[in-house]
């Protein structure tokens, strides 16, 4: 692995100087996991105890047969919890409220039953990529609010869920037919989306046990050391962050640069989902070994964070993994290096000013830094830093993707834009469309108001425009970085 972001190891003292070493050490156990009578799930555990200590919903993905249910049902009930169990391909909406019933007051309200939500403390949603589009509908506020009908769920701490590999377009000979990808605004609400370990990789003895299906009953102390390692998570974690949030933060940004140059997208909202999740996943890892690295913590969260499986894209774990060691890497750089300075600086245009000044820079940390610069450039600032890259002749530095992605951005002004659309006079869309208008034709016909036009178009015709004011804001930044690039177009 690379180099880890932690400080120094000085002789004789702790390796972690930020974390408490007279706090009371964690009390001595073996695989949580394992003690709730399970075999071969250790590697879940950090990502588990991740989601238990800072209540973030948990998705596991497995095929059938991988203890998905199990493991949530005995970790329920090791930790005391009044906990509900759907399965979402049958349940009915009645299942979880109860049944509708007029009161006095002529208010609708809920009759109780054993099954329904309220007072639960943790729920289990079984099988959810088997459930109908109206059925996710209705779970979403539970996952995403702990609310129900607009109701609040005050008592529900834990939201867990399970489904097989979804169906893709071309591995249906391999799928789970019934299985469809989870509508992305489902599926971005789990913040931690875990693959089940395949047993193929258990050892002799776990594979002959799970083989001849023993029976491993609980340990007895399963529930009091998982209340213990939780708390300890808890109390972890704001260290963790005070001493690794900055480095946790790069690491991250980086990461979803490569990733997005690799074909695989991160929103913003995901990408804080794994720089909360490594700093957790890290906090649960301290919990057990005050000697755990942050660079495997950060791995452990990136491989349990990505929401591509239960959207049922395909991703390659290895390409991750790459992304992965390049991200920190980059991101261990000390602050007085040149690849410190450029990765320190925020605005993107002199971070690509700054990379490209640098001497001996390679082709490949290039390309990282340019694509990183042209993701978070905003629409007219982006245009015309691709529009430089390409014309100065840069991109031939970059990899193809990379390239290919700044001869996408760069046809958006290169290219004369067609746009035919039916619009509702003085809606909208028409008042954009006059601002557009009336904006080009007050400017004098040369290179540059073309590329302005094909610019425009292009944003238009992409709903990217939203109020007439864009117009204008689009065009400055445009200009503005331009000018800053020297590369104003007569």
């Amino acid at each position: 692995m690379a180099k880890s972001l932690a400080p120094k190891k000085a002789a004789g003292k702790s390796p972690q100087p930020n974390i408490d070493a007279s706090a009371a050490p964690p009390p001595s156990r073996r695989d949580l996991i394992s003690r709730l009578g399970l075999i071969g799930l250790g590697a879940l555990e950090p990502v588990v105890l991740a989601s238990l200590a800072t209540q973030s919903p948990l998705l596991l993905i497995g095929p059938h047969g991988s203890a998905k249910s199990l493991l949530l049902e005995r970790l329920a009930d090791a930790l005391g919890l009044r906990w509900r169990h759907y399965n979402a391909a049958l349940v009915n909406f009645d299942d979880l409220v109860g049944y509708p019933l007029p009161d006095a007051q002529g208010k609708l309200r809920f009759v109780e039953t054993p099954a329904s939500v309220w007072g639960a403390q943790a729920v289990f949603i079984d099988e959810i990529s088997r459930a109908r589009l109206d059925v996710q509908n209705r779970l979403f506020p539970i996952i995403h609010e702990r609310r129900v009908q607009g109701l609040p769920l005050p008592d529900l701490k834990h939201r867990w869920a399970a489904m097989n590999p979804p169906v893709q377009d071309d591995d249906e000979d391999n799928a789970y037919l019934g299985s469809q990808p989870l509508d992305i605004a489902l599926s971005d609400r789990f913040a931690l989306q875990a693959r089940m370990p395949d047993w193929q990789g258990f050892d002799a003895a776990q594979q002959e046990a799970v083989i001849r299906a023993e029976q491993v009953p609980a340990d007895p102390l399963a529930g009091t050391l998982w209340t213990a390692a939780i708390a300890r998570t808890g109390e972890l974690l704001p260290m963790v962050d005070a001493q690794w949030g900055a480095s946790i933060a790069r690491y991250v940004r980086i990461l979803a640069s490569l990733l997005g140059a690799a074909g695989l997208q991160l929103s913003a909202r995901r990408a804080g989902m794994v720089s909360r999740n490594l700093a957790a996943v890290h906090a649960a890892r301290l919990s057990a070994d005050t000697d755990a690295r942050i660079d495997d913590s950060a791995w452990i969260a990136a491989l349990n964070s990505m929401p591509f499986a239960a959207a049922g894209q395909k991703f390659d774990e290895g390409r991750l993994l790459a992304c992965h060691r390049e991200a920190w890497r980059q991101a261990a750089a000390k602050a007085d290096d040149p690849m410190g300075r450029i990765l320190a600086e925020r605005d993107p245009v002199t971070r690509v000013r700054l990379a490209l000044a640098a001497t001996g820079l390679p082709d490949g940390e290039l390309t990282t830094i340019l694509t990183d610069a042209l993701t978070g450039a905003a629409d007219g600032a982006r245009h015309a830093l691709a529009e430089w890259l390409f014309e100065s002749g840069t991109v031939a530095r970059l990899s193809t993707v990379a390239a290919d992605a700044v001869a996408e951005v760069y046809r958006d002004v290169a290219c004369v834009q067609e746009v035919s659309e039916q619009v509702s006079p003085n809606g909208l869309r028409h008042r954009i469309w006059k601002t557009l208008q009336q904006r080009l034709g007050a400017e004098p016909a040369t290179p540059l108001t073309e590329r302005k036009g094909n610019l425009l178009a292009s944003l238009f015709a992409a709903n990217r425009l939203g109020a007439e004011e864009d117009v204008h804001t689009v065009l400055q930044r445009y200009v503005d970085v331009q000018s800053r690039l020297g590369t104003a177009t007569a």
